[in-house]
């Protein structure tokens, strides 16, 4: 494990980089993935049951998104920039697809017309979907290489971005976020919601396990030496290992002893053995330059001066546990099952 991780201002904003995104996958994945599920079903009760299962805590995991942006463009800028720069389109996706979710929630129940919640059914999964998928995408991006010069300009398109291997670990952020939000909904519900639930967290579950090995396949044909971090410090092994005890304890807990109630925390512990992994095979760089290694963003030369990343630590040491309070306290106000019955529009 290298030193400069603990010992480093740089190195433990690498680290806080890692929490903020692993906090945003672990609330707001939830709801992306139970969200993926909604165009799967024509039942009304079973879609309100989910809508209504997400709806007192959606916006609030939000938090962690701009929490995220915020700590990104003080601690990294030139990371933010060249990000927001070359991922462009597909943030503005992104951006106009959350709008759409969260209008969704208010406007869905409002009329009682079947071309009107017709139209606002493909807007929640519309919403849901394309953020889930193109997260992995612009990870995958980010991690394999993209063409920046040694002023972070890109020099390609957007369906440059939409590569095999970046498409591949989009569908693995996507089948990861239905993972865990069925994992939720098998707690929140009951009834043919949950029934549904449970056959979809096993399509999860296979579909992470395919494209993860699909993308594994794709990044040992085209860039091994993400790899040897690996080989070179062992420590972070303990990634990968994270990750596959919660894929086995995911399968094991739903299928296996069929305890339900535990099968979010083989998802959880997926979701931060898969962020790990990732973080640590391309540390110390977070996006990579196809164009020349030596321009490729690290953690050394995009980050702000030790003064702005001293003030953003204390600042962090402060509201980041303001944060985890806050959503840990919302979660035990509106615990237990939930039904079609109330709920957003109603």
């Amino acid at each position: 494990m290298p030193m400069e991780l603990f010992t480093t201002l740089n190195g433990i904003w690498f680290i806080l980089a890692g929490i903020f995104l692993v906090g945003y996958s672990l609330t707001d994945g939830f709801d992306l993935g139970s969200g993926v599920l909604h165009l799967f079903t024509k039942d009304e009760d079973i879609r309100l049951t989910y809508m209504n299962a997400v709806g007192p805590v959606w916006d609030g995991n939000e938090v962690w998104l701009i929490a995220g942006g915020g700590m990104l463009f003080a601690a990294f800028p030139v990371v933010y920039a060249v990000s927001f720069s070359a991922f462009y389109i597909a943030m503005f996706l992104v951006l106009w697809a959350l709008i759409l979710r969260a209008v969704a929630f208010e406007y869905r129940n409002k009329k009682q017309s079947k071309l009107w919640k017709g139209w606002w059914d493909f807007a929640y999964w519309i919403g849901n979907t394309l953020p889930a998928f193109l997260f992995g995408v612009a990870v995958g991006n980010a991690v394999l290489g993209i063409p920046i010069d040694q002023k972070g300009v890109y020099h390609g398109s957007f369906w440059q971005l939409l590569n095999p291997t970046a498409i591949f670990m989009g569908l693995v952020s996507l089948f990861m976020y239905v993972m865990h939000g069925t994992a939720y909904l098998l707690i929140k519900t009951e009834g043919k919601a949950f029934d549904f639930a449970k056959r979809w967290a096993v399509i999860g579950f296979m579909g992470f396990t395919v494209s993860l090995i699909l993308a594994d396949f794709f990044i040992i044909a085209t860039k091994p030496k993400l790899f040897m971090n690996f080989f070179d410090y062992p420590l972070f092994w303990i990634a990968p290992a994270i990750m596959i005890l919660g894929m086995v304890l995911f399968f094991k807990w739903l299928v296996v002893d069929e305890k339900y109630e535990k099968v979010i925390y083989g998802s959880s512990l997926t979701i931060v053995g898969t962020i790990l992994t990732i973080a640590f095979a391309s540390y110390p760089v977070f996006i990579r330059s196809t164009i020349d290694e030596k321009y490729s963003l690290t953690i050394w030369n995009s980050a702000s001066s030790d003064l702005t990343l001293t003030i953003m630590l204390i600042s962090t040491l402060i509201f980041l546990p303001i944060i985890i309070g806050y959503t840990t306290y919302v979660y035990k106000v509106f615990k237990g099952k939930v039904s079609a019955e109330g709920g957003y529009g109603h």
